[in-house]
């Protein structure tokens, strides 16, 4: 006991006059303790500070201790102190009453507990002695949305409770006196001759909220108050990288998409080093671990229920407003007649950004997500329509059904059984270039029990105002509709590809056949994903048709630098001269007129059947 007096003088000694301060110190590099040692202790209040914080990030502080207390003193009571650093978030903006946090205007993000002797540095400048601890303390987002987030340290030094307890009389075994004891709530059951002998008992202790409280001190023993110490200002706060999820169901599992995103609003060099992502089922409690980088610039992933599908060599390099997305396969579960469980995505991801103003900061992001797929989208299914005139349907029907099945339209290098009718599958390459010729491969099976006859043939955009005058331009027209108050005539999209075959015929295709073709398309998008527009299927036996929208994604790169001639397929290679002008000329003419054929042959109000 005359210890634990003796660690309470000394403290009670260090406390007068003892100054505790917490540091947010701009640069990584700065070294309390150095400033001290080369220059006046009025150089720390003139050190420039962060501007403001970020959440999920590890804030590099420094605590610097004043006391006139001696070294030799200090080191000697430093291993029976702690230091409790504990960050607080605040409104800038109140948002007034009926919320309590907002009212109380601070929320108590996290609080760590450091050991005084642990990675303290003491100095003595004159008459004062400094001790100087950089912790690391992660900032978390808080709990209830703020309009205006702003972050503040706070520091306590006190006495351990360690200390404290090692110098403290033994506890015995006798009830604490002038402390009734916790009644029991469920005492009325007792007397119930259906609980006769039980001995029911709940204290009441365990449905009440009881705050703690500390040691029970006699009355004359006063309180050691522990040092406090807090930043000077409170740091407004915002996130650095912005993370979402999305789910997409395929037939053998989901495919899940990881997104990050870096704040547009910062300046600097984003590096993300390493990513973990790892799936857990509480059901059959399976894990499934897929781990990329491990800060050495290599990737590794794990043979697991989660598949990484992203080839991604880390660190990755991010600037503002950039976006990298991974994406991982979740296998299906393969249990039989089992209830489907939920399954939960653990994600931890770290990254270091260097901002211009020369603070570099490490980030630490961890979360978790419910896999939530969905249904996945079902094929692409399109009916026939009525037929194209009045005429035609009391026609007698040739070589079809009395009810014709509907025709699906399957995704390139997929043949599935869809049923009895006429299946098309459309197909075209992944990707080409600007100034070639790129072919659509139409491919037709009859599944019913007729032979069946179609025609494809392409539709031009044609827009959905009236057209102008021939003697008018657009911005004519634009002005006179202004004046009258009328719609502003909309403008036709420049195709991206022009179609060089008029139409296709197929058929007849006997029953259980397949009849293959193909459409030339001749590109014109610079680059980008072209947009095919639309294909029209007719039956020529009962005058039905189905437009196609769904066409496959071709993307467009670059023209071909090289000098070698692009070789169209079946024809000479085509050179930059006159006669090969002179045919694209004719070609262009004899794509003019046919559209022309087209439009006036879809206003006529009379049957617009293909002969």
């Amino acid at each position: 006991m005359e210890e634990h007096e003796d660690l309470k003088t000394r403290f009670e000694a260090l406390s007068k006059g003892a100054y505790f301060e917490v540091l947010v110190p701009r640069s990584s590099d700065f070294d309390a303790l150095g400033v001290l040692s080369n220059g006046s202790p009025e150089d720390l209040a003139k050190a420039p500070t962060r501007r403001n914080l970020f959440f999920d990030e590890k804030a590099r502080l420094q605590l610097v201790l004043k006391t006139p207390s001696g070294e030799k003193e200090v080191r000697e009571l430093l291993p029976g102190l702690q230091i409790v650093l504990a960050a607080h978030a605040t409104d800038a903006v109140p948002q007034g009453g009926g919320n309590a946090a907002s009212a109380s205007g601070k929320q108590d993000l996290t609080t760590v507990t450091i050991s005084a002797a642990e990675s303290a540095k003491l100095l003595r400048v004159g008459q004062q002695t400094y001790v100087v601890w950089t912790p690391t303390l992660h900032i978390p987002w808080p709990r209830a949305r703020l309009q205006r987030p702003a972050i503040y340290f706070t520091a306590n030094l006190l006495m351990s409770p360690e200390t404290t307890d090692q110098h403290a009389k033994p506890q015995t075994d006798h009830l604490t006196p002038y402390e009734p004891l916790p009644a029991n709530v469920l005492e009325p059951l007792n007397f119930d001759p259906a609980f006769r002998g039980k001995k029911i008992y709940l204290s009441e202790d365990r449905i009440t909220k009881v705050a703690p409280s500390g040691a029970r001190t006699k009355l004359n023993e006063q309180v050691v108050k522990p040092i406090r110490g807090a930043s000077k200002r409170a740091f407004p706060t915002m996130p650095a990288l912005f993370t979402r999820m999305k789910y997409s169901a395929i037939p053998d599992g989901t495919v899940v998409s990881l997104h990050i995103e870096s704040s547009q609003v910062i300046a600097g060099i984003f590096d993300v080093k390493c990513i973990s992502v790892h799936s857990t089922r509480p059901v059959d409690s399976s894990t499934a671990l897929a781990r990329v980088g491990d800060g050495s610039g290599t990737s590794t992933t794990a043979d697991s229920m989660l598949q990484n599908l992203t080839d991604v060599t880390f660190p990755v390099q991010m600037q503002a407003g950039d976006e990298t997305v991974l994406l991982y396969h979740l296998k299906s579960q393969n249990v039989d007649n089992a209830a489907p469980s939920q399954t939960t995505l653990c994600v931890a991801i770290q990254a270091t950004a260097a901002l211009e103003q020369g603070s570099q900061i490490d980030l630490d992001i961890a979360f978790q997500s419910q896999v939530s797929p969905g249904k996945s989208a079902p094929e692409r299914t399109y009916n026939w329509a009525r037929p194209l005139s009045a005429s035609s349907s009391q026609k007698p029907r040739q070589s079809t059904q009395s009810d014709p099945q509907p025709a699906s339209i399957v995704g390139a290098g997929k043949h599935e059984n869809v049923g009895s009718g006429v299946t098309f599958y459309l197909t075209a390459p992944r990707s080409t270039h600007q100034g070639q010729d790129m072919p659509l491969n139409i491919k037709c099976i009859n599944k019913s029990s007729k032979p069946r006859r179609f025609a494809v043939l392409p539709l031009h955009r044609r827009s959905m105002q009236a057209t102008p005058p021939a003697h008018s331009s657009m911005d004519d027209a634009d002005l006179v509709a202004g004046i009258f108050s009328a719609p502003i005539l909309q403008r036709e999209k420049a195709a991206d590809v022009f179609c060089d075959t008029p139409d296709v015929r197929i058929g007849p295709v006997p029953p259980g056949a397949c009849f293959e073709t193909e459409m030339n398309f001749h590109v014109v998008l610079a680059s980008g994903v072209l947009d095919l527009g639309t294909i029209s299927i007719v039956d020529l036996d009962t005058k039905q048709r189905v437009d196609v929208t769904e066409l496959p994604d071709v993307i467009a790169l670059e023209g071909i630098e090289s000098g070698e001639p692009y070789i169209r397929r079946g024809t000479i290679p085509r050179r930059n001269d006159k006669v090969t002008k002179q045919m694209d000329a004719a070609r262009q003419r004899w794509h003019r007129k046919t559209a022309e054929w087209m439009d006036r042959k879809a206003l006529r109000t009379g049957d617009d059947a293909i002969p």
